[in-house]
C-alpha cells in the first residue's frame, strides 16, 4: 500500500468548541489554515490524537469532524484521522470511513484494556495486526501511556514490523527508550519513529522522523525541524529549548488547555476543552500569553509591559539565532 512521505512535524489538530459545547467548523478552519500556512508540518492530524477530545464526541459528531476537517486541509498537505476504538471491528470501521473522505493515513492508539491494565504482547499484537490487515490506508500506531497502553521496547519494534503500520509516534519522553527504539524501528526502515515535541530535536538527530504535536508548539517544532535539515544546530537548539518549557511548564493542565489558551492569545479562538474539564486559570492565561511574548511568538500588548528576558522563557535565550 503506498503511503505518504511523512517526516518533521505531525501537527494535531485541536477540536474548537462553541459556548454550548458544539464543534465550531469556522474556527476549525482559521486553525487548518494556521497549520498549514504558518507551521508548515509534514501532516495534520484530525480527530486523531487525545487532545483532540474525540473520545467526548458522539459517533455521528465524530465522524462529521473526520469528513469536514479532512474537507478543508486535503489537497493541502497530508492528512490522518484518527480511529481509535477498543474494538477492532469498529476501528476498521472507522479505517474505511477515514479513506473514503479522503485521508492519507489512520491514527491508531495503543489500547488497555477495558477492566484497566495493559494487554500482553500477544494480545497487542493481535488487535494492531487485525486492524492494520483489513485497514485502507496505512496506520500510525500512536503510543499513549494514561488513555493508552504502555509495551515495552521489543513490543513496539514487533508491532513497527507488522504489515501497513508506517509510522509509530512514542510519546514517554523517555530518552533512553527512544535511543533504543531508534535502533529497532527507524533504522531497520520498519516505520517512522516520531516523539514529543521535548525530545524532538534528540530525535531527528539519532535518526528519527521527527515528532507530533499541536498548535502552536507545531510552530516551534517546525523551525526545530528547519534549521536541522539546514544544518544550524545552533538555531535548532535555541529553538529547541522552547519545546522544553513550552507547553510542560503548565502540564497539569494537560495539553488541549494550554494550547488553546496560546492560540487564543495569537488570534485564533479554539473556545475551551469541553466540561467537566476547564481552561487555565487567569494567572496561567496571562503567564501564557507572557511566555509567548517573550520568546517572540507574539507582539507585546500595548497595555502590556514587555516581560523581562529569562523570566518565563529560556534564560538568555539567543533571539538572534531564531529571527535567522
Amino acid at each position: 500500500m503506498s503511503e505518504p512521505e511523512i517526516s518533521g512535524i505531525i501537527a494535531s489538530c485541536l477540536t474548537p468548541f462553541d459556548r454550548d459545547g458544539r464543534i465550531d467548523y469556522e474556527a476549525l478552519h482559521r486553525e487548518i489554515d494556521y497549520i498549514v500556512d504558518a507551521c508548515a508540518p509534514g501532516a495534520i492530524a484530525i480527530a486523531a490524537g487525545e487532545e483532540s477530545e474525540y473520545t467526548m464526541l458522539s459517533s455521528e459528531d465524530r465522524r462529521e469532524l473526520m469528513r469536514r476537517g479532512a474537507e478543508m486541509a486535503t489537497g493541502r498537505i497530508p492528512v490522518i484521522l484518527g480511529i481509535s476504538h477498543p474494538a477492532a471491528e469498529r476501528a476498521v470501521e472507522l479505517a474505511d470511513y477515514a479513506k473514503g473522505v479522503g485521508a492519507d493515513v489512520a491514527h491508531l492508539l495503543l489500547p488497555i484494556r477495558l477492566w484497566g491494565g495493559d494487554p500482553d504482547r500477544d494480545e497487542l499484537l493481535g488487535y494492531v495486526e487485525e486492524i492494520a490487515a483489513h485497514s485502507p490506508l496505512p496506520v500510525l500506531v500512536s503510543h499513549n501511556r494514561g488513555p493508552g497502553g504502555d509495551p515495552g521496547i521489543p513490543a513496539l519494534a514487533r508491532i513497527a514490523e507488522l504489515p501497513n503500520v508506517s509510522y509509530v509516534a512514542e510519546t514517554s519522553g523517555d530518552i533512553t527508550k527512544i535511543s533504543r527504539l531508534v535502533e529497532h524501528i527507524a533504522e531497520r526502515g520498519t516505520a517512522k519513529l516520531f516523539t514529543t515535541p521535548e525530545s524532538l530535536l534528540i530525535n531527528l538527530t539519532l535518526g528519527g522522523a521527527g515528532a507530533a504535536m499541536p498548535p502552536p508548539a507545531a510552530f516551534v517544532g517546525s523551525q526545530v525541524v528547519r534549521a536541522f535539515r539546514e544544518g544550524h544546530m545552533e538555531r535548532a537548539i535555541e529553538w529547541q529549548r522552547i519545546l522544553g518549557l513550552f507547553p510542560n511548564r503548565w502540564a497539569r493542565y494537560g495539553a488541549p488547555p494550554v494550547m488553546k489558551a496560546a492560540m487564543r492569545h495569537l488570534g485564533i479562538d479554539l473556545g475551551r476543552p469541553l466540561p467537566p474539564y476547564a481552561p487555565v486559570a487567569k494567572w496561567d492565561d496571562v503567564a501564557i500569553g507572557q511566555f509567548l511574548e517573550e520568546v517572540g511568538l507574539k507582539e507585546v500588548g500595548e497595555d502590556s509591559p514587555p516581560p523581562q528576558p529569562g523570566t518565563l522563557g529560556p534564560a538568555r535565550l539567543r533571539t538572534d539565532l531564531l529571527r535567522a
